[in-house]
């Protein structure tokens, strides 16, 4: 067999092309990103009808393998609905949007957490993935009701968040995930839409 040096030569670039790109990709190792969402807490068995809380998520990664980062995350949580409470014979009735679904006995929430956790990330395409990720969540939430604080709690719980990204050739993705916050008698179901910026 003849030896093609047009081809050979021809491969090589091709190869050393594609080398060049892969290792620009994976040098590309630190994304900063915010996401913000929805959804509702149950506390010991009771619950907001799944709704009424609000949250942010700001989170840094670090790429340590080609599919996997570490993650560094910091989550506030509180409620968007109105939970009001009225006192009828020295027990409290309280609901949002006059649903009585509503099932917890107090008026505010808030939750903050730092969350430490490992990314995995699967490309579908060159732009399109799918990504999972699981942590410990740093937590401390409170109840109030008429402005006095009723439960405060901290502790480490478990972190969970599947979803689907999308991104740029100029660095920039969007993503959309389903995170899920156990800290033992609280649970946090969430959706979250962000943005984020990988360099």
């Amino acid at each position: 067999m003849k030896f093609n040096s047009r081809l050979f030569s021809l491969m090589l670039i091709a190869a050393c092309l594609s080398s060049a790109t892969l290792a620009e990709e994976f040098t590309k190792q630190h994304t900063m990103g915010l996401q913000a969402g929805g959804g509702g807490v149950k506390f010991k068995g009771k619950d907001s009808d799944g709704q009424g809380v609000g949250n942010s998520y700001w989170y840094y990664n670090y790429k340590f393998l080609e599919h996997f980062s570490g993650e560094v995350g910091l989550m506030t949580a509180t409620d968007i609905d109105d939970w009001e409470c009225t006192k009828i014979n020295g027990v409290f009735d309280c609901r949002t949007d006059e649903s009585d679904d509503f099932e917890l006995p107090y008026d505010n929430f808030e939750l903050g957490a730092l969350i430490l956790a490992v990314k995995g990330e699967f490309k579908i395409t060159k732009r399109n993935s799918f990504y999972g990720k699981i942590g410990a969540s740093f937590y401390d939430y409170q109840f109030d009701v008429e402005r006095k604080e009723v439960i405060d709690e901290n502790g480490t719980g478990l972190f969970l968040e599947a979803g689907w990204q999308y991104r740029w050739d100029n660095g920039f993705g969007i993503n959309f995930g389903l995170q899920k916050h156990d800290m033992g008698d609280l649970e946090y179901d969430v959706a979250n839409l962000g943005v984020n910026y990988v360099f």
